[in-house]
């Protein structure tokens, strides 16, 4: 069988989805023919027919998350205006809100949950022309009828996936012969309950099903790390696993085979009051060259109560300073905009972060409380929907737009111009009349800024 993925990223900065990643390894692996079509705009939609036609795939895959779903419906209409093609859609978005199907025509089917074991084999029924209707972790549309399935039980040894085949994303097509800078992901799951993220309405929907919480074993995880170094040159990688320091003696281990097998260094995502001293100096010495930790909010009420981060500032400040007293750098996450947000509370953050010095339960609180505006957004890290009493949107986006600058404007003004000149480049770069003068103007702004 010969499938496509489309991953659309419109608005957003992903390189590549691990979901699509895993599940194209597992295809493959099986014998299945595997393609992928990354969409940054929608103007694209005639070039993705284009390769529909002249590749002829058996079955689409879509997956996305919320701020891309908008874009996934509108896909998914115009390949079935022009090919009656089964789509299949999956993601984070789709776990959550499988009645989507009800509402959509132009899916087919959609994904309840994760969709190695589950689209292998729901392609292998299509290939051999049996009914494929009762495939777990499913919801089908036939006809006018809606066939709902029950889930599948969670992986419970991630030892048993293949390595992701990121080589099927156009970054690492493109950078195969230079240095990169990967990602990976060693880890499924996480036990807190941030309003403001997935994995609480996950853990809940994936109740009764197995353990969500899971590691790949470290043998592997090195091994996945030196398959990639096979072909791509890198002297850095990125961990993204919600919580690295979750798993003390995973993180102990790990720590201790990466500087033996690797030349190289990696920086991990911590949360504060997960991580001792003893985890903070085997980072150090296994590798680790930057923590990354969730702050959030410089007000203790909201980022408990809005939030549902029971962390204290004292806490953070702790935690930043043992890193910087290792050498290990640091990096902080911040939300502008939450509800109960005010430009007190915005300042506390930026106070917060100053003495820091760092290099959906929400949701639906939110829709119950009528904040959310109108029109959407397809990045979460410049735009807000949300219409509150406290801050204006055009309030909230334009300190999202100067929160590092007015951090750094207090300790580094040199990073502080070059957030300025960056601010400045992409104002200019988004407005076409100004696009004939955007060099100049770029080049000019780190000395106006001077003066």
């Amino acid at each position: 069988m010969k499938i496509l993925f489309i991953f659309p990223q419109i608005g957003s900065a992903g390189l590549w989805s691990v979901g699509i990643a895993s599940m194209s390894a597992v295809l493959k692996k099986a014998g299945h023919k595997v393609d992928l079509f990354e969409i940054d705009n929608l103007s694209q939609q005639a070039e993705l027919l284009k390769r529909i036609e002249e590749s002829r795939p058996d079955v689409i895959g879509i997956s996305t998350n919320s701020h891309q779903f908008s874009h996934a419906r509108e896909i998914a209409r115009t390949i079935k205006k022009a090919r009656q093609i089964p789509i299949f859609v999956g993601g984070t978005h789709i776990i959550l809100f499988p009645e989507s199907l009800e509402k959509e025509e132009a899916f087919d089917g959609v994904c309840l949950g994760e969709g190695e074991e589950s689209f292998l084999e729901l392609i292998d029924k299509m290939q051999k022309g049996e009914d494929y209707f009762n495939t777990k972790n499913f919801w089908f549309r036939r006809g006018r009828e809606i066939i709902k399935n029950e889930s599948r039980k969670l992986m419970e040894d991630l030892d048993k996936l293949p390595f992701p085949d990121r080589r099927i994303f156009r970054y690492f097509k493109k950078y195969e012969q230079k240095e990169i800078m990967p990602r990976f992901i060693f880890s499924r799951g996480c036990p807190f309950n941030c309003t403001y993220c997935c994995n609480h309405a996950l853990n809940k929907k994936y109740a009764g099903l197995g353990k969500y919480l899971r590691f790949r074993s470290v043998d592997k995880a090195i091994e996945e790390i030196a398959d990639l170094k096979k072909n791509y040159n890198f002297r850095h990688i990125k961990l993204d696993d919600d919580t690295f320091s979750l798993n003390k003696n995973w993180l102990l281990e790990f720590c201790g085979k990466f500087p033996k097998n690797f030349n190289m260094t990696f920086e991990c995502n911590i949360r504060p009051g997960s991580v001792d001293d003893e985890s903070l100096a085997a980072l150090k010495a296994g590798g680790c060259s930057m923590i990354k930790v969730g702050v959030e909010s410089g007000n203790e009420l909201l980022r408990k109560e809005a939030l549902g981060r029971s962390i204290s500032n004292q806490d953070i400040i702790e935690l930043f300073k043992k890193a910087k007293n290792l050498g290990l750098k640091t990096y902080s996450f911040n939300i502008i905009g939450i509800p109960g947000e005010t430009k007190k509370s915005i300042e506390e953050a930026v106070n917060l972060n100053i003495r820091l010095r760092p290099g959906t339960i929400l949701g639906e609180k939110c829709i119950k409380e009528g904040l959310i505006g109108s029109g959407s957004a397809d990045t979460y890290f410049k735009k807000s929907i949300l219409e509150l009493p406290t801050i204006s949107r055009k309030e909230i986006e334009l300190a999202v737009q100067n929160f590092k600058f007015n951090i750094y404007k207090h300790y580094d003004v040199k990073k502080a111009i070059l957030e300025k000149k960056e601010q400045l480049k992409n104002f200019v770069i988004s407005r076409p009349r100004l696009r004939f003068f955007a060099k100049f103007i770029y080049k000019s702004a780190g000395s106006l800024l001077k003066t």
